[in-house]
C-alpha cells in the first residue's frame, strides 16, 4: 500500500524502476511477507514501471534454484542482476538478464534492427564464462537438489538457538540464515548497550573454527551449498557456544543481565 501510494503521489511517469532483492541479504536476511513481491510486481505492471530483481545473493542455488524470483516467489522481473554464485566465486563475473518484452520495447524506440549495446572491457570474458557454464552444470547435476534437501534441516537446527536468552529471532530461507540478538525478548529491541555484540559472537566463533558475518547485533550466514547435515550440526554447535560465551562476557561487564 505504501508503494502504491508513493506511485500515485510521485507519478508513475517519474519513476524509472523498482529494484529489490527477493530476500534482503545485507540488511539481515529480511524476508518479505507472503505475496508482497507479487503485489509489488502487479503495481509495477499496472503503472508501466520496470521491476528489477537483484539476485546477486539469492541466485544460483542459495535458495535451491538457479533464480529465486520465479521459482520461489512467483514473479517475472523485467531485469535480473546476478554475480557471485554464477561462478561460485571462483572467478569474477556478473551480468544482467533482460526480458524479451523490454528488449522489444528498446528496439521499437530506436530501429527495428537495433541492438542493446552494453560493452565493457571484460564483457564476455572467456574464462569467466567458461567457469560459469561449468558451475551451472554442477548445480543442475546435483548441487541444487542437495541444497533443497538440506535447507529445511539447516533452518530447523538454527531455530534451536532461540532458546538462548540473548537470541530474539532466527530467520532464513534456503541456505540463508540470520540470528538476531536482542536485550529484551518481549519488546524485541536491539541490544542498546552493546552494538557490537555480533562482532563479539564472531570473535568467539572464529576461535572455535566458524566464520559468521557480524552485522551490529546480528549474525548472518550463507554456508556452502554442499554443506552436510553433520557440518550443519557442527556449525550450530559452535554458534551456540559462541553466543553462550558472549552472554557470559556481557554479564561479567555488567551491560546485560539476561
Amino acid at each position: 500500500d505504501q508503494f502504491r501510494d508513493t506511485v500515485e503521489r510521485v507519478g508513475a511517469d517519474r519513476i524509472g524502476a523498482f529494484v529489490g532483492e527477493p530476500i534482503q541479504a545485507s540488511g539481515g536476511v529480511v524476508i518479505p511477507p507472503d505475496g508482497y513481491l507479487m503485489r509489488i510486481r502487479e503495481i509495477c505492471r499496472e503503472n508501466d514501471i520496470l521491476y528489477i530483481s537483484d539476485e546477486v545473493v539469492t541466485g544460483f542455488g542459495r535458495l535451491g534454484h538457479v533464480f529465486a524470483s520465479g521459482d520461489v516467489f512467483g514473479i517475472d522481473p523485467d531485469m535480473i542482476t546476478f554475480a557471485k554464485g554464477v561462478t561460485s566465486g571462483y572467478f569474477p563475473l556478473g551480468g544482467v538478464i533482460i526480458s524479451e518484452r523490454l528488449l522489444e520495447e528498446l528496439r521499437r524506440s530506436n530501429h527495428p534492427d537495433a541492438m542493446f549495446g552494453h560493452g565493457l572491457t571484460y564483457t564476455s570474458h572467456p574464462v569467466g564464462c567458461a567457469v560459469a557454464l561449468k558451475n551451472l552444470d554442477l548445480l543442475e547435476e546435483g548441487v541444487l537438489a542437495h541444497t533443497q534437501a538440506v535447507a529445511p534441516y539447516f533452518q530447523a537446527q538454527l531455530k534451536t538457538l532461540e532458546d538462548l536468552p540473548l537470541v530474539g529471532e532466527v530467520r532464513g530461507v534456503g541456505l540463508m540464515g540470520c540470528v538476531e540478538c536482542v536485550a529484551d525478548r518481549e519488546s524485541k529491541d536491539p541490544l542498546q548497550l552493546d552494538k557490537d555484540v555480533g562482532k563479539r559472537i564472531d570473535a568467539h566463533c572464529h576461535e572455535l573454527g566458524l566464520l559468521v558475518r557480524p552485522l551490529i547485533n546480528m549474525c548472518v550466514m550463507s554456508p556452502p551449498l554442499i554443506i552436510t547435515r553433520e557440518q550443519i550440526d557442527d556449525m550450530v554447535g559452535i554458534l551456540r557456544e559462541g553466543i553462550s560465551r558472549t552472554m557470559d562476557d556481557l554479564r561479567k561487564e555488567g551491560v546485560w543481565r539476561g
